[in-house]
């Protein structure tokens, strides 16, 4: 019966051992497990941080372009609106004036008419009563 007995508290004791051995595992894992947590959470608030950043250049890119587009489209303008006074230059002092063309010819009998008439303009208001 010793033997039984020895041997009984041989499996108890490796019972022991093994249940101690289960659980220190258990805690080491559970430790691990936090660990991983902690810089799983460290890691995840630097890529929100790195989006965030991302976000905030990304709509400085769009600012940016919108700027650009604007500064394009006045220098088209501005390129246009010189063009066209070039244009208007170049006419004017290409144009040749032909004043026979935009007054008629006073002729002499006109001329005459106009020397004759004596009539003073400007001097009495004629009233009707």
């Amino acid at each position: 019966m010793s033997s039984l007995n020895v041997s009984s508290v041989n499996q108890s004791g490796f019972q022991q051992l093994s249940a101690l051995t289960a659980k220190r595992n258990a805690d080491q894992a559970q430790q691990m497990a936090q660990a991983l947590r902690k810089q799983a959470d460290a890691v995840q608030a630097q890529a929100d941080q790195y989006e965030a950043k991302a976000q905030s250049l990304n709509s400085q890119a769009n600012k940016a372009q919108v700027n650009a587009d604007a500064e394009h489209l006045r220098l088209n303008l501005s390129d246009a609106f010189q063009e066209a006074g070039s244009q208007v230059s170049n006419m004017i002092q290409n144009a040749v004036v032909k004043p026979a063309a935009y007054a008629p010819q006073a002729t002499a009998a006109a001329i005459a008419s106009a020397a004759k008439d004596t009539r003073t303009v400007g001097t009495n208001i004629d009233t009707v009563a």
